[in-house]
């Protein structure tokens, strides 16, 4: 699927709050979100059944619902939104097969980033959220055939700087991607030339072992790395 593909997209949600917040991010991007249920789909009465499953499980009730959504539409793509201070709340076989495991907290702009990447294959887990199943490798999610799998963490204390492998030069060029930069802006904004960003951009992305800007984008916005 290209980028700008239309993407018909199901919340799941007890709280109308978070519902209408999600609703909100998505407006006037390519995930539109559609109001197709369960029941709907098991009888082929959905006339747009959905590519990706949103849901924010806080309680019994949208456990279930997302349960029964995945098994209705077993080819979706599910992206799941937990609390970071309670990661072991969330169920373990559905955070097994989601494509990501995501902090309910995230901001638009990493959001939007992050689904773009799940549309394309890659999968995408809050280190803050799946550190339980991390400590155990063996039951940990098998990335999809052929995908790449990123492990994101947040940032534990926000009073302490998060740690990285960059020089102050390369952190300021991952600033620009975080915000959407092109090399060429980036080198009118440091009066670099664009060899020489690109020099960069590549040893960030080696040095932060991404595969391209937008899991960079991503990698900045979850520890805590945004533009001045």
């Amino acid at each position: 699927m290209s980028s700008g593909d239309e993407v018909p997209t199901t919340l799941v949600a007890s709280s109308s709050f978070v519902r209408e917040g999600l609703t909100s991010f998505l407006s006037g991007t390519r995930f539109r979100v559609a109001g197709a249920t369960a029941s709907e789909m098991e009888s082929g009465s959905a006339d747009d059944a959905p590519r990706l499953i949103l849901a924010s499980l806080d309680d019994a009730a949208s456990v279930d619902s997302a349960r029964a959504l995945r098994a209705a539409r077993a080819d979706s793509i599910l992206v799941i939104f937990g609390r970071a201070d309670a990661p072991t709340t969330l169920p373990r076989d559905l955070c097994l097969m989601a494509q990501a495991v995501l902090d309910r907290d995230i901001g638009r702009d990493t959001l939007v980033k992050v689904l773009d990447a799940v549309m394309s294959g890659v999968t995408v887990q809050s280190a803050n959220l799946f550190s339980w199943m991390i400590e155990r490798p063996r039951t940990a999610p098998e990335p999809l055939s052929g995908s790449q799998q990123i492990i994101v963490a947040g940032v534990e204390d926000p009073e302490e700087p998060p740690c990285h492998p960059l020089s102050s030069r390369e952190l300021n060029v991952l600033r620009c991607l975080a915000d959407g930069a092109s090399n060429k802006v980036i080198a009118l904004k440091f009066d670099l030339a664009e060899a020489t960003v690109k020099i960069h951009v590549k040893n960030i992305l080696r040095k932060l072992k991404t595969q391209n800007r937008t899991q960079a984008a991503i990698w900045a916005r979850e520890h805590g790395i945004y533009p001045k």
